[in-house]
């Protein structure tokens, strides 16, 4: 049952095995670069959009999260960046939370119901603020020498 392998095979085989690692890792750092376009587009939504919109940006966050989350549950391949991005009390998590809720506090409870320009381009500078954890995330894990 010992298997002969030629230095090209053994290569190929090496390298395939290198993808199947890296693979998983790339999935994350795209998903985490999803996020982050998603939370500058999720929240002038929710705040500025008509009832369909919000309802439509509502039901695609959920399955972001779902996905996303679920992604991360079944990878079986361990990586150090996404473990550090990953962690519950790490500063992507921390950073995103508190801005996502800057956000929403902001649309909530200061945004008046009809916003004048200046009101639209604080809530859309916060957004984008909000998604600056998870796109360096993204870069972090995307950059990574693996």
């Amino acid at each position: 049952m010992k298997e002969e392998l030629t230095p090209e095979e053994a290569l190929r085989r090496i390298g395939e095995v290198g993808r199947r690692t890296r693979r998983p890792a790339r999935v994350v750092g795209l998903l985490y670069a999803v996020v982050g376009l998603s939370t500058v587009v999720y929240w002038p939504v929710m705040f500025l959009g008509p009832a369909w919109s919000r309802l439509v940006a509502g039901v695609a966050w959920v399955v972001l999260t779902v996905l996303f989350v679920g992604y991360l549950g079944g990878m079986r391949v361990q990586d150090p960046e996404v473990t550090w991005a990953n962690k519950t009390k790490g500063p992507v998590t921390i950073s995103y939370v508190v801005l996502v809720l800057v956000v929403f506090v902001f649309g909530t409870f200061l945004l008046p119901g009809e916003p004048s320009t200046g009101w639209s381009a604080a809530l859309i500078a916060l957004a984008v603020c909000a998604s600056v954890p998870p796109f360096y995330a993204a870069w972090r894990v995307l950059r990574a020498e693996r």
